[in-house]
């Protein structure tokens, strides 16, 4: 045990302690960075309940993995939250309420898209998907600009 011996190898083996956990601390932001970026690339549907025995939260959830290669198809990422108190942030976040079933969908830019307390076909939901976004038209005008000389 020779790092108990002198004082200037013991005050070495924390500085190294430090610098591992410095360094497990940057590569666990790397980590979870890339998991955020990569995640702004799909679509996030959120399934919160106030527990796993939910009804609603069970056929959602079958519904779900009848047509799973449809999910694939949209790049759509799902998360089950069914324990408010560990995931109460999340309830809060969202603005959720703890006991119910809430389904929660977001854009891939992060935005909610879409909501309900009810179970939705995969019907609606993939038609929901894959509609195109509503343009804004100008106040007034609902014909195109053409180009006036």
């Amino acid at each position: 045990m020779r790092y108990l011996q002198g004082g200037s190898t013991s005050l070495s083996a924390p500085t190294n302690f430090h610098r591992m956990k410095n360094f497990a601390t940057i590569i666990f932001f790397l980590a979870f960075s890339a998991v955020v970026v990569q995640a702004q690339g799909v679509r996030r549907l959120m399934l919160f309940a106030g527990d796993s025995t939910n009804t609603d939260l069970q056929l959602q959830r079958k519904w779900l993995q009848s047509d799973s290669a449809g999910v694939v198809q949209r790049d759509i990422w799902i998360a089950v939250f069914a324990d408010a108190r560990t995931f109460r942030r999340m309830y809060d976040h969202h603005d959720v309420d703890r006991d119910e079933f809430t389904l929660v969908l977001m854009k891939k830019d992060g935005t909610e898209q879409f909501r309900s307390e009810k179970p939705v076909p995969l019907k609606d939901l993939f038609e929901l998907i894959d509609s195109p976004p509503v343009q804004a038209t100008e106040i007034g005008n609902s014909k195109p600009r053409s180009n006036q000389n």
